[in-house]
């Protein structure tokens, strides 16, 4: 097996970059199902992640209460309800799903529907036992290349559990690695385990780790954040190994420009992830 860890060097080697004959829709236009009645503020901090990762255009779908909030905080984006995007998915190149999403069964069918449509997806929080048990069960319309599962431990125990592997917190902390990996295997996707150093494991292929990151980042929303950052990417064109381990090391370096050795917010991280990317790139 195949172990690397990602540096400075593997993110400007892979990063989009736009050029004179790019337009916002070659640069990628990226899906997002994401935030609740109860949850709003997810939505918004998927789709802030995205827009200043760069992607060329978020379309967000999701209850009303939500749509206000990220047109408030990013009126750049363009809204859809959940109910009519179940039926017919507004077009995108990639999907975020998941994040914020609790008890709203419009949410859920429209989740279901970018799943069924074999796009390239970002799946976190409650969209991960879901299309992992669809995934190990078959309905695989979507290669394990272009699927990106981003459980925190927690979330990584509950979906293993969902597929009938019985583990504890403690097993994970002797092994992210190859609990990840299980994930990957069984659910035939790629796994980013969020943590304090980020794994990211690919079924039949290796594993990459991100250096540790700054404590400070271990904060509400920080991973709705990251999602953005990693559904751009793929919006981009990137494989989900790639896009999940730029994006983390990306985010990680955002929380350190953002923190200056002190607390931050998800929001503080979204608006210092274009300095990151620029430090990345070396600009």
């Amino acid at each position: 097996m195949i172990t690397v860890e990602w540096s400075r060097e593997d993110i400007a080697k892979h990063w989009p970059r736009p050029d004179a004959g790019d337009d916002k829709y070659s640069r990628g236009t990226l899906g997002v199902v994401a935030g609740s009645e109860a949850f709003p503020g997810a939505a918004v901090l998927v789709v802030s992640g995205a827009i200043r990762a760069g992607a060329g255009m978020v379309r967000y779908v999701g209850p009303r209460r939500a749509q206000d909030l990220v047109l408030a905080a990013r009126p750049e984006a363009i809204v859809h309800g959940s109910a009519d995007a179940a039926e017919t998915l507004p077009r995108a190149r990639a999907w975020v799903v998941g994040p914020g999403v609790a008890d709203y069964p419009e949410q859920d069918a429209a989740i279901g529907s970018v799943a069924a449509s074999g796009l390239p997806m970002v799946v976190d929080a409650g969209a991960l036992e879901s299309v992992a048990t669809s995934r190990a069960a078959g309905a695989r319309e979507a290669p394990a290349d272009r699927v990106l599962l981003t459980p925190h431990a927690g979330e990584l125990i509950r979906t293993l559990a969902a597929l009938r592997h019985d583990v504890t917190r403690a097993d994970v902390e002797r092994d992210r690695a190859g609990h990840a990996r299980l994930l990957a295997e069984t659910a035939r996707a790629t796994v980013l385990l969020k943590g304090s150093v980020t794994v990211i494991a690919s079924p039949g292929g290796g594993i990459v780790w991100l250096p540790e990151a700054t404590p400070w980042l271990a904060t509400a929303g920080s991973g709705d954040v990251l999602a953005g950052i990693a559904g751009a990417l793929l919006a981009a064109g990137l494989a989900a190994a790639d896009a999940g381990a730029c994006a983390a090391w990306v985010h990680a370096r955002a929380a350190e420009l953002a923190s200056a050795g002190g607390p931050i917010s998800a929001l503080d991280l979204a608006g210092a992830v274009p300095v990151a990317i620029g430090d990345a790139l070396g600009r």
